[in-house]
Protein backbone atom coordinates (compact mmCIF):
# COMPACT_ATOMS: atom_id res chain seq x y z
CA UNK A 1 0.00 0.00 0.00
CA UNK A 2 2.82 2.44 0.88
CA UNK A 3 4.60 1.71 -2.44
CA UNK A 4 1.36 2.44 -4.34
CA UNK A 5 0.97 5.73 -2.48
CA UNK A 6 4.56 6.78 -3.30
CA UNK A 7 4.03 5.91 -7.00
CA UNK A 8 0.74 7.83 -7.01
CA UNK A 9 2.35 10.89 -5.38
CA UNK A 10 5.27 10.79 -7.82
CA UNK A 11 2.80 10.58 -10.71
CA UNK A 12 1.08 13.75 -9.48
CA UNK A 13 4.45 15.53 -9.20
CA UNK A 14 5.37 14.59 -12.79
CA UNK A 15 1.97 15.77 -14.10
CA UNK A 16 2.41 19.13 -12.33
CA UNK A 17 5.94 19.50 -13.78
CA UNK A 18 4.80 18.68 -17.32
CA UNK A 19 1.83 21.07 -17.19
CA UNK A 20 3.97 23.84 -15.64
CA UNK A 21 6.63 23.50 -18.32
CA UNK A 22 4.01 23.59 -21.10
CA UNK A 23 2.43 26.74 -19.62
CA UNK A 24 5.85 28.43 -19.30
CA UNK A 25 6.68 27.52 -22.91
CA UNK A 26 3.34 29.03 -24.04
CA UNK A 27 4.35 32.35 -22.45
CA UNK A 28 8.03 32.40 -23.42
CA UNK A 29 8.05 30.81 -26.90
CA UNK A 30 4.57 29.72 -28.03
CA UNK A 31 5.58 29.19 -31.66
CA UNK A 32 8.30 26.70 -30.77
CA UNK A 33 6.36 24.32 -28.48
CA UNK A 34 6.20 21.43 -30.97
CA UNK A 35 9.76 21.87 -32.27
CA UNK A 36 11.11 22.10 -28.70
CA UNK A 37 9.27 18.91 -27.70
CA UNK A 38 10.53 17.06 -30.80
CA UNK A 39 14.13 18.24 -30.30
CA UNK A 40 14.03 17.25 -26.60
CA UNK A 41 12.67 13.78 -27.50
CA UNK A 42 15.35 13.35 -30.19
CA UNK A 43 18.07 14.44 -27.77
CA UNK A 44 16.78 12.07 -25.09
CA UNK A 45 16.79 9.08 -27.47
CA UNK A 46 20.27 9.95 -28.82
CA UNK A 47 21.69 10.29 -25.31
CA UNK A 48 20.08 7.02 -24.21
CA UNK A 49 21.65 5.16 -27.16
CA UNK A 50 25.07 6.70 -26.47
CA UNK A 51 24.83 5.68 -22.83
CA UNK A 52 24.12 2.03 -23.71
CA UNK A 53 27.83 1.43 -24.32
CA UNK A 54 28.95 3.06 -21.07
CA UNK A 55 26.41 1.23 -18.93
CA UNK A 56 26.93 -2.06 -20.75
CA UNK A 57 30.63 -1.96 -19.83
CA UNK A 58 30.15 -1.05 -16.17
CA UNK A 59 27.09 -3.24 -15.58
CA UNK A 60 29.07 -6.08 -17.18
CA UNK A 61 31.96 -5.45 -14.79
CA UNK A 62 29.56 -5.49 -11.82
CA UNK A 63 28.04 -8.77 -13.09
CA UNK A 64 31.51 -10.31 -13.48
CA UNK A 65 32.35 -9.19 -9.94
CA UNK A 66 29.15 -10.82 -8.73
CA UNK A 67 29.72 -14.07 -10.70
CA UNK A 68 33.33 -14.35 -9.46
CA UNK A 69 32.17 -13.74 -5.88
CA UNK A 70 34.38 -10.65 -5.81
CA UNK A 71 31.30 -8.63 -4.86
CA UNK A 72 31.26 -10.62 -1.60
CA UNK A 73 34.88 -9.61 -0.96
CA UNK A 74 33.96 -6.00 -1.69
CA UNK A 75 31.01 -6.34 0.67
CA UNK A 76 33.31 -7.77 3.34
CA UNK A 77 35.73 -4.87 2.83
CA UNK A 78 32.94 -2.32 3.26
CA UNK A 79 31.00 -4.27 5.88
CA UNK A 80 32.84 -2.89 8.92
CA UNK A 81 32.33 0.80 7.96
CA UNK A 82 28.73 0.00 6.94
CA UNK A 83 28.02 -1.62 10.33
CA UNK A 84 29.57 1.39 12.07
CA UNK A 85 27.49 3.90 10.05
CA UNK A 86 24.19 1.99 9.76
CA UNK A 87 24.20 -0.21 12.84
CA UNK A 88 23.43 -3.94 12.80
CA UNK A 89 21.44 -5.15 9.78
CA UNK A 90 20.77 -8.56 8.27
CA UNK A 91 23.51 -9.93 5.93
CA UNK A 92 21.48 -9.46 2.71
CA UNK A 93 20.64 -5.83 3.51
CA UNK A 94 24.26 -5.18 4.47
CA UNK A 95 25.43 -6.66 1.15
CA UNK A 96 22.96 -4.47 -0.79
CA UNK A 97 24.13 -1.35 1.09
CA UNK A 98 27.77 -2.22 0.33
CA UNK A 99 27.06 -2.82 -3.38
CA UNK A 100 25.00 0.39 -3.55
CA UNK A 101 27.86 2.43 -2.10
CA UNK A 102 30.46 0.64 -4.26
CA UNK A 103 28.44 1.32 -7.43
CA UNK A 104 28.18 5.00 -6.54
CA UNK A 105 31.91 5.16 -5.79
CA UNK A 106 32.79 3.99 -9.31
CA UNK A 107 30.26 6.39 -10.80
CA UNK A 108 27.45 4.13 -12.01
CA UNK A 109 24.45 5.49 -10.15
CA UNK A 110 22.01 3.51 -12.32
CA UNK A 111 23.64 0.26 -11.20
CA UNK A 112 23.46 1.49 -7.60
CA UNK A 113 19.71 2.14 -7.73
CA UNK A 114 18.48 -1.52 -7.64
CA UNK A 115 20.81 -2.28 -4.72
CA UNK A 116 19.62 0.88 -2.94
CA UNK A 117 15.95 -0.10 -3.36
CA UNK A 118 16.63 -3.61 -2.01
CA UNK A 119 18.63 -2.15 0.89
CA UNK A 120 15.83 0.31 1.71
CA UNK A 121 13.30 -2.53 1.78
CA UNK A 122 15.60 -4.46 4.14
CA UNK A 123 15.94 -1.42 6.42
CA UNK A 124 12.17 -0.80 6.49
CA UNK A 125 10.82 -1.89 9.86
CA UNK A 126 7.18 -1.54 8.83
CA UNK A 127 6.80 1.82 10.56
CA UNK A 128 5.33 4.97 9.05
CA UNK A 129 8.53 6.82 9.95
CA UNK A 130 11.95 6.48 8.36
CA UNK A 131 14.57 4.89 10.59
CA UNK A 132 18.01 6.37 11.25
CA UNK A 133 19.58 3.80 8.86
CA UNK A 134 17.09 4.68 6.09
CA UNK A 135 17.85 8.40 6.44
CA UNK A 136 21.58 7.64 6.43
CA UNK A 137 21.23 5.66 3.18
CA UNK A 138 19.31 8.52 1.54
CA UNK A 139 21.96 11.03 2.66
CA UNK A 140 24.84 8.90 1.35
CA UNK A 141 23.06 8.37 -1.98
CA UNK A 142 22.13 12.04 -2.28
CA UNK A 143 25.67 13.26 -1.69
CA UNK A 144 26.90 10.51 -4.02
CA UNK A 145 30.55 9.99 -3.12
CA UNK A 146 32.52 9.11 -6.27
CA UNK A 147 36.13 8.11 -6.79
CA UNK A 148 35.64 7.39 -10.50
CA UNK A 149 32.87 9.46 -12.16
CA UNK A 150 32.57 7.13 -15.16
CA UNK A 151 29.21 8.49 -16.39
CA UNK A 152 30.36 12.12 -16.45
CA UNK A 153 33.72 11.19 -18.02
CA UNK A 154 31.80 9.22 -20.69
CA UNK A 155 29.49 12.20 -21.34
CA UNK A 156 32.48 14.53 -21.68
CA UNK A 157 34.19 12.11 -24.07
CA UNK A 158 31.01 11.86 -26.19
CA UNK A 159 30.81 15.67 -26.28
CA UNK A 160 34.35 15.82 -27.70
CA UNK A 161 36.26 16.97 -24.60
CA UNK A 162 40.05 17.00 -25.07
CA UNK A 163 40.54 15.94 -21.44
CA UNK A 164 37.38 14.16 -20.23
CA UNK A 165 38.98 12.86 -17.03
CA UNK A 166 40.26 16.25 -15.77
CA UNK A 167 37.22 16.42 -13.47
CA UNK A 168 38.47 13.47 -11.41
CA UNK A 169 39.96 15.34 -8.41
CA UNK A 170 37.29 18.08 -8.26
CA UNK A 171 34.61 15.36 -8.31
CA UNK A 172 36.27 13.41 -5.49
CA UNK A 173 36.51 16.58 -3.39
CA UNK A 174 32.99 17.80 -4.24
CA UNK A 175 31.40 14.45 -3.30
CA UNK A 176 33.64 13.31 -0.43
CA UNK A 177 33.19 16.43 1.74
CA UNK A 178 29.34 16.54 1.56
CA UNK A 179 29.13 12.77 2.21
CA UNK A 180 31.24 12.99 5.38
CA UNK A 181 29.35 16.11 6.48
CA UNK A 182 25.97 14.44 5.83
CA UNK A 183 26.93 11.33 7.83
CA UNK A 184 28.12 13.51 10.73
CA UNK A 185 24.95 15.63 10.73
CA UNK A 186 22.65 12.57 10.79
CA UNK A 187 24.75 11.02 13.59
CA UNK A 188 24.67 14.28 15.62
CA UNK A 189 20.92 14.71 15.16
CA UNK A 190 20.13 11.18 16.29
CA UNK A 191 22.57 11.37 19.20
CA UNK A 192 20.84 14.54 20.43
CA UNK A 193 17.45 12.94 19.93
CA UNK A 194 18.58 9.90 21.93
CA UNK A 195 19.92 11.98 24.82
CA UNK A 196 17.20 14.65 24.58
Amino acid sequence: MSNFRIDYDMGKIWIVLIISSLIMTCFTAPSSIISTMMNAAKMGVTMAIEFIGIYAVWMGIMQILDDCKLSHKLSNFLSRPVRFIFGTTDPETEKNICLNIASNIIGIGSAATPYGIKAMRGLDKGSDRATRAMIMLVVINSTGIQLLPTTVIGMRAMAGSLSPSCILWPTILATFVPTILGILLVAIKYRRKKHG
